[in-house]
This record gives structure tokens, C-alpha cells and sequence, in this order.
């Protein structure tokens, strides 16, 4: 498989000659550097430890004493309980995820390292949310594991599996995606505890955001023109993992009006910090094909403010409504 060969001497070339093989060999210098900044900065941390376990009792089922569900046990907010399951539905789908970025970066060196090393830190999250989750009785356990299974008994298929350089650009907004959507879901559930937990997780997709958005930025070094197109197509056809899950569309829906996650939070906390860092828009010296797919950029993100500005007016208007009503 081309994806493995080793190529002796990489070098600075034209956008046909870069394939993934060297871009994966090109890059895996920059991969350690930012793995052993990595270790260095993250703190292990057990999941446990932030479950309240002294809330939780039994269920149902093989015991006697089990207690059926009901919404009115947690203190969880109702937006605070449609985010959680949307996240730990995301989260559920790791073995997936594992499996498309090995098949992309390797198991070998430090790729392979990384790969690995990011699987368990996210196997953590899910741990933790699961078990926060059960013990509180925030959510209906029956229907949470319904959901599971359909959601992962499909699977999950990248829109960016056919390129290494498309996967590092859409992982570098989606680690920070992910990290925004924990805290506002923290900040909403109406919980401390819940906070806690979720503040932690995004600390750690934090950490993977910048892994990855620096390994893009050693890619723009490299092959400007090719991860310029590659930034424009995960930019403008950007979906969240979820987006397969069991009714993600009415939950993301809910999750905007709720301000977890919406137009104005993806184009001003996700998109646009992304881009800033990376000073995207003031590359130059770009060829037809990647000067195109930077004019593009620059004209989706004008129109995605638009759209953000739009939606800001609804959700007000939507505000002034309820108010006016509490009110009456």
C-alpha cells in the first residue's frame, strides 16, 4: 500500500508530486515534536473521580430494589440532557475513529504513537459521561443504550477518508468543535458536577485541537496549495461526527436554540480561531488552485457570518418572545 512506503528523501514540490505516503513522511518529525509537547503537558486524570456515585441506586432489571427512571430524579437542565447524549453518542463511536485515522496515519512511529495515545485519552471521555450519566439518572438508560446500538451499529465513515491532509484539516476544527460543544453543554446542564466533568473533557480535546491544528500549519510549510484546498473543502462541507446518530438533526436543532452549539458559536469560537492562527487568509505566493481556494474560503466565511447574523436576529427575536410571555 502506497500509504506505507518510505520515501528517502522528501522534498518541496509541485502539488502533484505530494501523496500521501510523503506527506506522511514529511510530516513525521513534526508529528513527534508535537506528541513529546503533548505527553508534556497532559495531565492523566481518572474518570471516577468526577462521577457522583453517591446519587446512584438500581435500576430495574436483575435487582429487586431497582428504581424505574424519571426526569424528574436529575437536576440536569433538558438542554443540558439532549447535548450530554448527543456528545456521548459522538464519543461512542472511537472504535471507528480508531480505525479510520490507523488506516490513514499508520501504526508505526509516530503516528502510530500518537494514534494510539489518543485513543485511550478519548476512551476516557466516554468512560466518564456514561457513568456521570447512570449514577445521576440524567438520562433514560434504556433508550440511551437503544441509541448506542443503532448509532454505532452503522459505523461511522469519514467525509475526508480519501485524504490524510483533508482528515488533519477537518480533525484540527473538529477537536475544537467538540471542545466548545462540552463546555457550553457544562455551562447549560444546570450541575456543578456536570461542569466539572465536562471542563475536564474539553481540556483534553483542547490538547488534540492543537496537536493538529499545528501539524496543519507544518503542512502549509510544506504543501501550501494542496492544504489550502484541503482547508477550503473541510470549511465549507464541515459536519460533526454525530451527524449519523438517531435524531441528530432536531437535537442540534435544540442544541442551538439552547446555544450549545450553532452558526454563530461554529463561525466565531470554531472557524474563525482556526483560521486566525493559521493566518490562512494572508498566505500568499500560492498557485491558480490554491489562490482559488482561498477566495472561496474568504467568501464562505463572509457568508457563514451572514447566515450567523441571521440566526442571531431569530434567537433574539425567539428570547423576546418567551420573556414577553413569562411576563404576561
Amino acid at each position: 500500500m502506497e500509504l506505507f512506503v518510505t520515501i528517502v528523501s522528501p522534498h518541496l514540490g509541485t502539488s502533484a508530486e505530494w501523496t500521501d505516503a510523503r506527506l506522511l513522511y514529511a510530516l513525521e518529525e513534526v508529528v513527534e515534536q508535537e506528541l513529546n509537547r503533548h505527553l508534556k503537558v497532559a495531565k492523566d486524570w481518572m474518570p471516577h473521580e468526577y462521577v457522583p456515585w453517591t446519587e446512584a441506586r438500581n435500576f430495574p432489571g436483575i435487582f429487586e430494589d431497582g428504581e424505574a427512571w424519571g426526569k424528574e430524579q436529575s437536576k440536569v437542565t433538558e438542554i443540558g440532557r439532549i447535548a450530554l447524549v448527543v456528545n456521548l453518542l459522538t464519543e461512542d463511536n472511537l472504535p471507528s475513529y480508531h480505525h479510520e485515522i490507523a488506516s490513514l496515519f499508520g501504526r508505526d512511529g509516530a503516528w502510530g504513537t500518537w494514534v494510539h495515545r489518543w485513543t485511550a485519552e478519548e476512551g476516557r471521555h466516554g468512560i466518564v459521561m456514561r457513568d456521570y450519566l447512570l449514577a445521576s439518572r440524567a438520562v433514560d438508560p434504556d433508550k440511551l443504550e437503544q441509541f448506542r446500538m443503532a448509532h454505532m451499529s452503522e459505523g461511522f465513515e469519514s467525509d475526508n477518508r480519501h485524504s490524510m491532509l483533508h482528515s488533519v484539516a477537518y480533525v484540527a476544527f473538529q477537536e475544537l468543535a467538540t471542545r466548545i460543544s462540552h463546555r457550553n453543554t457544562g455551562h447549560q446542564s444546570g450541575d456543578p458536577v456536570c461542569d466539572r466533568m465536562l471542563a475536564r473533557i474539553a481540556t483534553d480535546e483542547n490538547l488534540h485541537m492543537v496537536f493538529y491544528r499545528n501539524l496543519l500549519k507544518a503542512a502549509f510549510e510544506l504543501a501550501p496549495d494542496l492544504t489550502m484546498q484541503a482547508v477550503r473543502d473541510v470549511v465549507v462541507d464541515f459536519r460533526m461526527p454525530g451527524h449519523g446518530m438517531p435524531g441528530f438533526e432536531r437535537a442540534a436543532a435544540q442544541m442551538a436554540i439552547g446555544e450549545v452549539y450553532n452558526l454563530r458559536i461554529h463561525h466565531d469560537d470554531v472557524i474563525q480561531p482556526v483560521l486566525r492562527f493559521l493566518k490562512v487568509m494572508e498566505i500568499d505566493g500560492l498557485g491558480p488552485e490554491g489562490q482559488a481556494a482561498q477566495e472561496e474560503l474568504g467568501l464562505y466565511m463572509g457568508g457563514l457570518d451572514a447566515e450567523a447574523a441571521k440566526f442571531d436576529e431569530k434567537l433574539a427575536a425567539r428570547k423576546a418572545r418567551m420573556a414577553a410571555r413569562a411576563a404576561g
